[in-house]
């Protein structure tokens, strides 16, 4: 009697077990997500287990476990993956890969409340030192004395409500205690938590036009405080703090802290964690751009153009 042989749509692993064949990953998955799933994915095929095999030793259904390795659906939480990755053992280590995926579900959208939660559910050291509110790093007390009150100035800039601004803060050193292993690990502590709070911040932020509003910080400047014509100063400012929302993220940032925030350009240097010819640079081109927006270059009757320095 012939045996028939195996569908050829369905594979066997390299022991001879019959296996589902792990899709590629989804289009459209970014290069973030790609950053921990690919390492992940590389350690599945290395494993030579199977779907069936890894979900009995995950407790996860296989469907799930196939649409995590695959990109699809919604971003998974962390839980989700430090399970997995914990039976599979990519070679990328535990710590870079949760900060892989830290970036990942910022690159998403999603909110650093969401992360924060993700975290403190999966357990670890950091979530535990939070939970407990035992001891904490003193170099982490130490970074957030330094500059928690200008975090604080920045998010007022957007959010106005002090309960709001102390949520947001609290939420960006909440989620820098959970990572301070890799922010020390980072080139530059500072420059791995600016993100965090811009971010964090501009969640919370009225939006205008699908941009940041810095509306209402319109109405405490000095100008509208001294001006002959409050009214027309009102339309100029906001005019002015629509222009300052339509820049790029670090000159939006670099006009906040100076103008908004009070800030010298060595404090938003120390801020930013860049030097302080980037901070005056970027300065500068944040200038150009607001006066090419406010005053745009007009032609003069002898038909040669006309700017702002004529």
């Amino acid at each position: 009697m012939t045996v028939p042989s195996a569908p050829r749509d369905v594979p066997r692993d390299r022991r001879g077990k019959r296996g589902r064949r792990l899709g590629p990953i989804a289009d459209g998955t970014g290069a973030a997500h790609r950053a921990w799933l690919e390492p992940l994915r590389d350690a599945f095929h290395g494993s030579g287990l199977t779907l069936d095999e890894l979900q009995a030793r995950t407790g996860w259904p296989k469907s799930h476990i196939s649409e995590l390795l695959r990109a699809v659906e919604r971003y998974p939480r962390w839980a989700f993956v430090r399970t997995v990755l914990t039976v599979l053992k990519p070679r990328v280590s535990y710590e870079a890969m949760r900060l892989r995926w830290v970036l990942a579900a910022r690159d998403a959208g999603k909110r650093t409340s969401w992360i924060k939660d993700c975290l403190h559910e999966a357990g670890g050291a950091g979530a535990r030192a939070v939970a407990a509110a035992g001891p904490v790093p003193l170099d982490y007390l130490a970074f957030q004395e330094m500059h928690r009150p200008h975090y604080a100035r920045y998010a007022a800039a957007f959010l106005r409500r002090p309960a709001l601004v102390e949520k947001a803060v609290g939420d960006v050193f909440t989620l820098l205690l959970l990572l301070w292993h890799d922010a020390l690990a980072s080139e530059n502590p500072e420059r791995f938590a600016w993100p965090i709070l811009r971010q964090t911040v501009l969640e919370h932020a009225p939006k205008e036009n699908g941009r940041p509003s810095l509306a209402l910080a319109a109405f405490d400047t000095v100008a509208l405080d001294t001006a002959p014509d409050p009214v027309g100063q009102v339309e100029e400012t906001m005019a002015l703090f629509r222009a300052v929302a339509e820049l790029a993220p670090v000159q939006r940032d670099v006009v906040v802290l100076l103008h908004l925030c009070g800030l010298e350009d060595t404090q938003v240097a120390d801020e930013l964690g860049v030097s302080l010819a980037s901070v005056r640079s970027t300065a500068r081109h944040a200038r150009r751009n607001l006066d090419s927006v406010l005053h745009p270059i007009t032609t003069a009757e002898e038909g040669h153009p006309r700017g702002l320095d004529h």
